[in-house]
């Protein structure tokens, strides 16, 4: 259910929305689903020394995940606006992650093994968040906001680059302006 239109401003339009495609959206879910479904069923049946009590509690992990991933993929949409990207998520309440042209500081496409295989692509917004790996040996490694598994992942990555530079244009009076990123390692 696309709930994005309740959220815009007044003069602000829509120009592209979509959807993650639905199998390669699902068979991520389903690809972590199984692997906590098998960690638990041999952990459970090991500890209780019953594989079936194991077996059965590693089938309901997998169900239960593959549920809660279409319900997930039921809320996701995704909207460029005449002046924001935005997200929406959320099972039980929706949740939406707003992104304003002007905080946007790089964006690409990424196409993994599952979007090559179903012809989709990953579009990546930078606004320069880090966020740190966590663990022994963390690391700081940025923060992307993305649009998973769309089709035509380099049309939408050309309708966001020209959005910004209409945005730049307006804010600098038609000069050509760079957006200058450093990357620290």
């Amino acid at each position: 259910m696309n709930e994005i239109p309740q959220i815009l401003e007044k003069k602000e339009k829509i120009i592209w929305d979509g959807i993650p495609k639905y199998a390669p959206y699902m068979i991520s879910a389903v690809v972590i689903s199984l692997f906590f479904g098998l960690f638990i069923g041999f952990w459970t049946g090991g500890f209780f020394m019953n594989p079936l009590l194991g077996l059965l509690l590693g089938l309901m992990v997998i169900i239960f995940g593959y549920i809660i991933g279409h319900l997930a993929y039921k809320f996701t949409h995704y909207a460029l606006t005449n002046k924001r990207v935005i997200i929406q998520t959320g099972i039980f309440g929706r949740n939406f992650k707003q992104v304003n042209y002007d905080d946007i500081k790089n964006a690409s496409v990424v196409r993994g093994l599952i979007n090559w295989i179903f012809g989709t692509g990953t579009v990546h917004v930078f606004t320069g968040e880090m966020q740190s790996t966590g663990g022994k040996h963390s690391q700081i490694k940025p923060k992307y906001d993305s649009f998973k598994y769309i089709l035509d992942a380099y049309a939408v990555l050309k309708k966001l680059q020209e959005n910004l530079t209409e945005m730049e244009e307006g804010l600098y009076g038609g000069k050509n302006v760079t957006r200058n990123v450093r990357v620290v390692e």
